[in-house]
């Protein structure tokens, strides 16, 4: 949204109207300041704790609109946007603003139009004038909010995804949660798993906490490009630090360049090897050495080979048909893996050890 907006020209016959009117703009503020109270619980409120901040913002956009229709130049929506930070925060709602805003021009509009005696065409113009302005003022102060409710939930999510949130209550109503309810935390890579979600999730940076069931978290981002991470369900938003501890851990199941959505618990061993990368890593490193050193394509062959006898239960059999290649084949080349590991296929120890090297190799950490 920009920030000026270009008025339209006033009437010759109510310049002088609008003069002599921004030479009492301090007393026009003050007037509208009891406007504002008596038509509105809000700002009588507001004018009850910061009266003289009130009167100043009504004075400065009082003198703002009528030096833009006098001198037929650009209006200043920095301003606007200033106030509507400002209301945002001390916590006027936004129907309550824009309500101020509309009457606000209702007020200059009459004060324009009270004082001459012009034409259809003329009122028209000043109409369309003043409206306009009022307009881009609501526009200015909606986009200041959006902006306000953005950093102060995101704020509140950073608190309570980090343990620092010391009112857990006030966090969820600011968050928009309700309560009581199951939550899960959400952790991807992907901007587009929260255009997915919109409303129905909150979300920071790579990370979220929704109301939804697991079943509808799974439906709604069936399909979706990137790999999202999903803890169990929680109920007390305190332990949200380590719902999100799970769910990294779970988006760390999906192998890279992959898709998907996976809830911790899904897949024990991954998480298991995903809890600890670091050492998993090292130790995948050190199991697979031989393997990882050979020409890729030859490598390629191999842990694709180890992968579908473990899909297939062990069976070299079932691991040929879903490699196209005869049993045999397959045989060898587990027979390959274990010369280069110097694991023994026939002890459960080794068979283990080598799944949970793969894992880590599959999921590159």
């Amino acid at each position: 949204m920009g920030t000026r907006l270009v008025a339209t020209p006033l009437p010759e016959e109510l310049l002088a109207l609008a003069r002599s009117q921004r030479a009492q703009v301090k007393r026009l503020a003050v007037a509208l300041v009891e406007l504002l109270s008596s038509r509105t619980e809000c700002y009588r409120r507001v004018a009850h704790q910061y009266p003289d901040e009130l009167q100043l913002v009504c004075e400065r956009h009082l003198r703002t609109a009528l030096d833009s229709l006098i001198e037929s130049r650009d209006v200043e929506l920095a301003g606007v946007l200033k106030t509507g930070r400002t209301q945002a925060r001390i916590g006027i709602t936004l129907p309550d603003a824009l309500r101020g805003y509309r009457l606000a021009g209702t007020y200059m509009y009459e004060l324009l139009v009270s004082g001459a005696v012009f034409t259809p065409e003329q009122m028209l113009q000043t109409s369309t004038t003043v409206w306009r302005i009022i307009d881009a003022f609501s526009e200015a102060l909606t986009a200041a909010y959006r902006e306000v409710d953005g950093l102060d939930r995101s704020d509140v999510l950073d608190q309570v995804l980090e343990g620092r949130a010391d009112d857990l209550d006030e966090a969820a109503r600011a968050l928009g949660l309700p309560a009581p309810a199951k939550l899960v935390v959400l952790v991807s890579d992907d901007p587009a798993v929260a255009d997915v979600l919109g409303t129905q999730a909150v979300w920071r940076r790579n990370a979220g906490i929704t109301a939804l069931s697991l079943d509808l978290v799974r439906r709604t981002l069936a399909g979706s490009p990137g790999a999202v991470g999903v803890s169990t369900p929680f109920t007390d938003l305190g332990e949200a630090p380590a719902a999100l501890h799970r769910a990294r851990i779970a988006r760390r199941c999906v192998p890279r360049e992959s898709g998907g959505v996976v809830v911790f618990g899904d897949m024990p061993v991954a998480a298991l090897v995903a809890g600890a990368p670091v050492l998993a890593n090292e130790l995948a490193q050190e199991l697979f050495a031989r393997v990882l050193t050979l020409p890729e394509a030859e490598k390629d062959i191999l842990l694709n080979t180890l992968e579908a006898w473990y899909a297939e239960g062990g069976s070299a059999k079932n691991a040929g048909k879903v490699l196209y290649v005869h049993p045999n084949t397959v045989r060898y080349r587990m027979r390959r893996i274990e010369d280069l590991t110097g694991r023994d296929l026939d002890r459960p120890q080794s068979v283990a050890e080598l799944y949970l090297a793969l894992q880590a190799v599959r999921l590159g950490l």
